[in-house]
Parts: C-alpha cells; sequence; structure tokens
C-alpha cells in the first residue's frame, strides 16, 4: 500500500514550522523573508517538502534528502502551480541555485536567463519570453537612435520629467518601460498613467508597461545565496542580460539613459553594473546628473516622505502638476494614508 500524500499552506504558527525551518536549512538555504505564501508536502505527519511563493514566483523550495529519486518534489510544485494558477496568474517563475535547474526543467520549466555559477531564472510557459519579444516588436520604430528608460516612477516627479525630456532631446526616439510590480506604493496602472501624463508634451517618446521580464530589487531573492550581500549585484546582472538580450535586441536600442543616483545604494549598483554589461549588447550608457531643488536632488523617495507629512506645498514643487492632481483624488487620498502606515521602502 502507497502511503498517501497532502499538501497544506503554513505559517509560523504551524506545529510543524520548525520542521520547515530545518528542512530549509539542510538545503542550505534559507526562508525568504518576503512570501506570500509558504506550503508542507507530508506524509502522515512528516514533512517531506516545502516551497513559497511571493506574487507569481516559486521560492525557498526544499525537499528531504531522503526523497531523491522520488516525484516529492513534483508533487509539491504541481500542488503550488495550482494555487497560483487559481490565484489569477498566466505565467509563473522560479530563481534556482544553476545546479538546480535541470530539476525543474524536468517539471516543465524552461530557462530565461542565467548569471553563471550563482542563479537561473525559469517561465512555466514555453517560449513565454520569445512571445514577449514578438510583441514588442509591434512598438519597434525606424528612427536612427533609439533610446530607453527604464522607469518605476514611484510617483513620477520633475526629477522623472527631466531625465525625460534629456533623453528625448538626444535621441531620436525614447522608450520608457515602466516597472510592472506590485510591491511598491504605487501600483503599476497609477504608476503608468501618471507616466504618460507626464511625459504627453514629448513627440518622440512612448510609454510601455512593464512585464515579468524586468526584475525589480523587490521581488529578487536571495535565500539561495552563500553571500546575500550580492543579491544586488546578481540581480542587476539578470535583469540587464534581459534587457540586452531581449528587449534592446528586439527593438534596436542603442542608447540607455539613466540619473545618478545619490541616494539609494542598489540604484547606484545598477547603474555601475550598467556600464559593465550593456555595451557587450551595443547599449551606450547616458548618465545624467539628477535634477535638484534647493540644495537636494529630487527623488520620488522624497515625494513619499512628504506625503507621509501632508507638506502638500512642497511636494508641489517636486512633481508635475499631473501628479500632483492626482493626489487629490480617491484614489491619491487612498495611497498616501497607506503610506503612512507602510515599513516598506519602496
Amino acid at each position: 500500500m502507497i502511503d498517501k500524500t497532502f499538501v497544506k499552506e503554513m505559517d509560523a504558527n504551524d506545529l510543524y514550522w520548525k520542521d520547515v525551518l530545518n528542512l530549509i536549512e539542510i538545503n542550505d538555504i534559507k526562508l525568504d523573508p518576503n512570501v506570500d505564501h509558504t506550503f508542507g508536502l507530508f506524509r502522515e505527519d512528516q514533512l517531506l517538502g516545502t516551497a513559497s511563493t511571493l506574487s507569481n514566483t516559486i521560492r525557498s523550495v526544499a525537499v528531504n534528502p531522503l526523497e531523491k529519486g522520488s516525484n516529492i518534489l513534483g508533487e509539491l510544485i504541481d500542488e503550488v502551480m495550482k494555487f497560483l494558477y487559481d490565484e489569477g496568474y498566466s505565467n509563473l517563475f522560479v530563481y534556482t541555485k544553476c545546479e538546480s535547474a535541470k530539476s525543474f526543467e524536468h517539471l516543465g520549466f524552461y530557462e530565461i536567463e542565467r548569471v553563471e555559477s550563482k542563479v537561473v531564472l525559469l517561465e512555466r510557459k514555453p517560449h513565454g519570453i520569445q512571445n514577449f519579444a514578438c510583441y514588442l516588436k509591434s512598438f519597434k520604430t525606424t528612427h536612427d537612435v533609439i533610446g530607453a528608460i527604464v522607469m518605476n516612477g514611484n510617483p513620477f516627479t520633475l526629477g522623472h520629467q527631466y531625465l525625460v525630456a534629456y533623453a528625448a532631446s538626444n535621441c531620436d526616439f525614447l522608450y520608457i518601460f515602466v516597472v510592472d510590480s506590485t510591491h511598491t506604493a504605487f501600483s503599476s496602472d497609477d504608476r503608468y498613467k501618471l507616466i504618460v501624463a507626464g511625459t504627453a508634451h514629448l513627440e518622440n517618446v512612448y510609454v510601455i508597461k512593464g512585464s515579468d521580464y524586468i526584475i525589480s530589487d523587490a521581488t529578487f531573492p536571495t535565500y539561495f545565496l552563500k553571500k546575500p550581500e550580492e543579491g544586488t549585484l546578481i540581480q542587476t546582472a539578470l535583469d540587464l542580460k534581459i534587457f540586452g538580450h531581449y528587449f534592446a535586441r528586439t527593438l534596436n536600442i542603442t542608447k540607455r539613459f539613466v540619473g545618478t543616483e545619490p541616494y539609494c545604494e542598489t540604484t547606484s549598483i545598477y547603474n555601475e553594473q550598467m556600464k559593465q554589461i550593456l555595451p557587450n549588447y551595443n547599449v551606450e550608457i547616458v548618465e545624467i546628473p539628477r535634477k535638484r531643488f534647493g540644495t537636494d536632488a529630487i527623488s520620488a523617495s522624497r515625494v513619499r516622505a512628504l506625503l507621509v507629512k501632508n507638506q502638500m506645498k512642497d511636494v508641489k514643487k517636486l512633481v508635475p502638476e499631473s501628479t500632483y492632481q492626482y493626489f487629490k483624488t480617491a484614489q491619491g487620498k487612498q495611497v498616501i494614508e497607506k503610506l503612512k502606515i507602510s515599513t516598506s521602502r519602496h
């Protein structure tokens, strides 16, 4: 008689939570601190495997070493995938160690890109990234010098507007890719609309909604890294290789514009990584000084801090009129209230 297995959702209050942590440690990884759900696969009262999710990514996957050669990993991932599909996601992603990539390929995942000896990003949908590249072709232009900006715009400020205006005047056509992340104060849709509104006066600018293929530092996991402090370097390398391979080559982008970063270490590292990686894809990096108001650079984090303090007169000096008017809407007021109780730096 074959013992049946079952999967259940777990949290820190669960009787078997220590078993989850022990199993993860045995697999030489860590429980990612950024997860929405954690699942355990059991046979009677024995934990055989665990996996967690954040949005449509699967992470912190660990299986009892005694189950090597069994189908425990397959059973576990199958149940997690069913859960995520029921949540409404159409494509699923896995970040894993290079040596674990084959195990996920056997389960029907497809490699998108890797940073050798560090991380592999895989997706469930066959040809997903190739289909996305075909989608990008619908926005292709015949202009000579084509530039790009990848932007959070959380929210869109006069600093962002200054960067876009400079970039638009230094290329024939400019694409703005809006990072698609649910882990920001302002929703992806709202950020997209604010960027469109704040750049509407520039005729050679086109704003494209981001995708899962632009990797946010808010969602990139470090649980499998020996040195978690390397996370930013690896995340940016992975993101830039995808941008070079699929975005730049598909749209003939030859310039990537960025502002200098005096405040955020993550963004500063990202800028330096761009200078190392994107020239391999024939993309020139154009870095310009940030626009200032007073003695300080204008930044979205500065605006968010002022919103929390209800200093709207100061906010108005740092954002376009379209962004300021958004703060007066019901949706804008709701976001401001959320900011006041949030502990996230995003």
